[in-house]
């Protein structure tokens, strides 16, 4: 059995992260935001932003709500806040969690899709690489299930260490990638690997 190389695998893994984070965007602007890009561009401010500091951020929303109140009350006339056409727009933190539960259903249909119909990421195809059994046989949905499983409660697990830890998106990133594929560096395999009892090959 030809295991596939690191850098062959960091390879495909990069460019399963890019169509990954373009899906993002994609998916993040028509559900979302919209044309104007509104909350992609808040949640992107907030990535740097630690968790429980997210709860102060004040959203455009929300400023021109309390414009339309303060105008209102001290008799300076109707407050037009025509411009803001979104009412699900509403604080720092909605706005947030919406998009990381948007980035983590991606992830899971992208990985168990791709995995059903090609037996690999679509970055792993292109290289000509393979999930297999740990025997070589081919794999079967209940391994796909299985994968998908461990990636989602590795999110999970990602979502509570930036909570009790206060981390920003960025470190919370850091941490789930470095704890999600250090084995690959030792064994040639990721977590996700090494529990569902499955490898990376090179085929062709």
């Amino acid at each position: 059995m030809n295991l596939v190389s690191l850098q062959r695998r960091l390879a495909a893994t990069l460019i399963d992260k890019v169509l990954i984070l373009f899906l993002f965007v994609i998916v993040a602007l028509i559900f979302c935001s919209g044309p104007s890009g509104a909350e992609l561009g808040t949640f992107t401010a907030l990535t740097s932003v630690k968790y429980k500091k997210i709860e102060s951020k004040r959203t455009l929303y929300e400023t021109h709500l309390d414009n339309k109140k303060f105008s209102e009350e001290n008799g300076y006339g109707e407050y037009n806040i025509n411009d803001i056409k979104y009412e699900h727009y509403k604080t720092a933190l909605d706005v947030y969690q919406k998009h990381i539960l948007i980035f983590i259903m991606i992830n899971l249909l992208y990985y168990s899709l791709c995995e059903y119909f090609f037996r690999a990421s679509f970055g792993k195809k292109i290289l000509k690489c393979y999930i297999r059994k740990s025997d070589g046989s081919e794999i079967c949905n209940s391994e796909i299930v299985s994968r998908t499983g461990i990636l989602f409660a590795l999110f999970l697990l990602a979502v509570v260490l930036q909570m009790f830890l206060n981390l920003n998106a960025y470190i919370t990133s850091i941490l789930f990638f470095g704890i999600l594929d250090f084995t690959v560096f030792t064994r040639q395999q990721s977590l996700v690997d090494k529990y569902s009892d499955t490898c990376i090959v090179r085929i062709g």
